[in-house]
């Protein structure tokens, strides 16, 4: 199990991709736990990040991360087939409706990602 976990930011938020230059990567050799996740589609692109979305905590809960990468020997798999998706916006006025969210952002998610 391989993952990561970006420490917290402050103002001004940087791109997440020169966040994750630097961010903490951990490895783990033959140790149980658990991975839980979402998949999202492909028009979800602007609010969430499309495909898997994964992160995993050791089963004894000291440890984890987002999902880089991992191999797996025995498993248990739960799918729950969710077709909804609320979304609460903060309230008027908050620096979120300041943002640029229409910016084409896949080069950095893609360099994030690695």
């Amino acid at each position: 199990m391989k993952t990561r976990s970006v420490p917290g930011q402050e103002k001004p938020y940087p791109p997440l991709a020169k966040v994750t230059k630097h961010q903490p990567v951990f490895e783990f050799e033959d140790v149980e736990g658990t991975i839980a996740g979402f998949r999202c589609p492909p028009y979800v692109e602007r609010i969430n990040v499309p495909k898997y979305h994964l992160h995993f905590l050791t089963k004894s809960k000291d440890a984890g991360g987002h999902v880089l990468d991992f191999e797996i020997h025995d498993a248990t798999v739960s799918i729950d087939d969710t077709s909804r998706l609320l979304m609460i916006l903060p309230s008027e006025g908050s620096d979120f409706y300041e943002l640029d969210l229409a910016q084409e952002r896949e080069g950095e998610l893609e360099e994030a990602e690695r």
